[in-house]
């Protein structure tokens, strides 16, 4: 069989999977890379896996190979930079013509959130390049929303803080859909997509939420002593994270509510301690 011009870098992570599942689900099997035969076995059945180390790039020219199609996430570590402008480069090199990368909602230069800088630095990059591109900037995941819910189901404690700033999420399988659909169709070139769904709860919206769903009380924490107002909730408190009909557009349905999502995965949430 003849291998997918799609590549997925970042495939085995909390994005990538459900890239490959969406697009498995559409009768595509792209290829995906991956640092080990261990995850390649894990994604065998919706991909192609290809080995290569992003911290590698000789190791990385025989799995971009023939690669027309290439969508790039990293982790937030410390060679964040490194690692993405590797993938790029990579792509450049194997004649890629159109890269879809994964940035930030508050993505900006110059940030001095470590994330954020990077992703606003290779959002300026992959524009100059001439290629066709498609930058999807998500909020929150869900998946992430609240960042601590062992304090939550353990201690009754929403440990957020942005003073009555607005806290956006989207459900990753959104994102997901989209990114598939900014790989496989055309029209997407040079769009800046940013993400998230129809809710944005301020931290006292969010413990409200979660009291009705628990059937207990949970409270927020009182100052800011545990959770210094900067770097995220920073933003938060400055009113960054506006709810945009991005997503909604992109999807041509509402995006997944917080309440659909907590009801499904609010069990496997809950359950190591009720």
């Amino acid at each position: 069989m003849t291998q997918s011009s799609i590549l997925i870098v970042g495939a085995t992570g909390q994005l990538g999977t459900r890239i490959l599942k969406r697009l498995a689900s559409e009768g595509e099997r792209p290829r995906a890379l991956v640092r080990s035969l261990a995850k390649a076995q894990a994604i065998q059945s919706v991909a192609f896996p290809v080995l290569g180390d992003l911290r590698d790039p000789d190791s990385l020219r025989d799995a971009f190979e023939g690669a027309e199609r290439v969508f790039i996430v990293a982790p937030p570590v410390q060679d964040m930079e490194l690692i993405e402008r590797n993938a790029i480069d990579a792509a450049l090199k194997a004649g890629a013509k159109r890269i879809v990368y994964l940035s930030n909602f508050a993505a900006k230069e110059g940030s001095v959130m470590m994330p954020m800088h990077v992703h606003g630095l290779h959002e300026r990059v992959i524009a100059s390049l001439g290629l066709e591109f498609t930058v999807l900037g998500p909020t929150r995941y869900m998946t992430n929303f609240p960042f601590n819910w062992p304090s939550v189901i353990d201690d009754g404690m929403l440990l957020e803080a942005g003073g009555d700033g607005l806290m956006t999420c989207i459900d990753p399988d959104d994102v997901a859909e989209i990114a598939a659909m900014a790989l496989t169709e055309d029209g997407h070139s040079g769009a800046v997509y940013r993400l998230t769904g129809d809710d944005a709860f301020s931290a006292s919206g969010l413990a409200e939420l979660l009291s009705k769903v628990l059937q207990r009380e949970i409270r927020t924490v009182r100052s800011n002593e545990q959770n210094p107002l900067g770097g995220y909730f920073g933003l938060v408190a400055a009113g960054v994270y506006e709810r945009t009909e991005t997503a909604a557009n992109l999807l041509g349905r509402r995006p997944r509510s917080y309440a659909d999502w907590l009801q499904q995965n609010l069990p496997a949430l809950a359950s190591p301690v009720w």
